[in-house]
């Protein structure tokens, strides 16, 4: 079988992945790219809301925290330089109860802990909204939108001009220790063959299946998947947004948002309920409630007006709230796994990949 001896493995194509591997490229020779689908960002990456977040709900200190609010600042900089389709349309994050108030002042509070000087109470354009049942509100001028697709693109380019290497349609295997160096074996799913890769880093960032990687690789059960399914569906109403519209989050999502698109078409989402496999079918049974969550902020919205149209499965981990980088060290070999990369993680992408290569650096 024949065996290629690189710099170092990525596996998985989603954002982080492609983010850390184009990051690398720059100053590393013979960094590889492993993706099992035929286009980069077709699982969790490609299923989400496409908000820029402002760094507003997460604990001080945390992973997210840190890497939300230097991650947006990346963000941008990096979509206006290439100018790629975006806008900061902002957003309000409405409480439409006493109970649900006393949150939004701590949701508030959090967020000046964090380092947000720009957040705003009762900002008065959330007047607009007539019908939005608003008791109080957070104006957060920094949220925004993006066209994920694009940014992908434009990320994977700069990776191949550096002479980063692409494998599409190709699928780890197994990781092995061996004389001092990491040996994946790899299926390359385009013509049923398999190859070797010798390496002495490996990046980890397969998603929903980078902690069963980790775990086999160990040969034990350290990380346990805690899957959360979301639905999203498009709004068919008459009501325009400006802004997006944000309720009280729950434990373990954001709620489910009104967000607009770039071509300012509405859709709400994402919901939150545990799942055990990965499918992304939408479920007829999550109707009900979903439309009831909506209902607490936007009384007049009918069923009718929702229209389902895909879904995502947050790679949450039992135990952990926060991202986790697991760092594995053997002799003078690394492997780095990014673990719970759910929300926000899409604006966390280029503060991850920094974060990451000089960790890489430090070593």
């Amino acid at each position: 079988m024949e065996t290629f001896k690189i710099n170092c493995l990525v596996i998985g194509g989603g954002v982080s992945g492609i983010t850390i591997a184009q990051k690398l490229s720059l100053y590393m020779e013979e960094v590889v790219l492993i993706e099992r689908n035929n286009r980069l960002a077709q699982e969790t990456t490609s299923r989400n809301s496409e908000v820029i977040h402002a760094g507003i709900y997460y604990k001080p200190g945390s992973l997210k925290s840190e890497l939300c609010i230097r991650g947006k600042e990346l963000l941008y900089e990096y979509l206006r330089i290439h100018n790629l389709p975006h806008t900061q349309c902002g957003k309000f994050i409405v409480a439409s109860s006493a109970e649900e108030e006393r949150k939004l002042f701590d949701i508030y509070k959090n967020g000046k802990e964090c380092g947000l000087t720009d957040l705003v109470i009762n900002d008065e354009r959330i007047k607009q909204y007539k019908f939005l049942n608003s008791k109080t509100s957070i104006f957060s001028p920094s949220t925004g939108i993006f066209d994920s697709y694009s940014f992908i693109e434009s990320i994977k380019s700069q990776f191949l001009d550096n002479q980063g290497i692409l494998l599409v349609g190709n699928r780890l295997k197994k990781i092995e220790y061996h004389k001092g160096s990491f040996i994946a074996l790899i299926e390359d799913l385009n013509n049923s063959s398999e190859f070797l890769i010798e390496t002495k880093k490996i990046i980890n960032t397969a998603g929903l299946q980078a902690f069963k990687i980790l775990n086999e690789f160990k040969g034990e059960e350290i990380y346990k998947p805690a899957y959360k399914k979301g639905e999203y569906y498009s709004y068919t109403g008459k009501e325009k947004l400006d802004h997006l519209i944000y309720p009280i989050p729950g434990k373990f999502s954001l709620g489910i948002h009104a967000t607009i698109d770039l071509g300012n078409g509405i859709r709400f989402g994402p919901s939150s309920y545990d799942v055990n496999e990965i499918d992304y079918e939408i479920s007829e049974s999550q109707r009900k409630d979903f439309h009831n969550s909506i209902k607490k902020y936007w009384p007049s919205i009918k069923s009718e007006e929702l229209v389902p149209t895909y879904s995502g499965i947050r790679p949450l981990l039992e135990g952990f709230e926060d991202f986790v980088i697991d760092e594995l060290n053997l002799d003078e070999n690394v492997m780095l796994s990014i673990l719970g990369y759910s929300s926000p993680g899409l604006t966390s992408s280029l503060a991850m990949a920094e974060k990451v290569s000089n960790q890489l650096n430090d070593l």
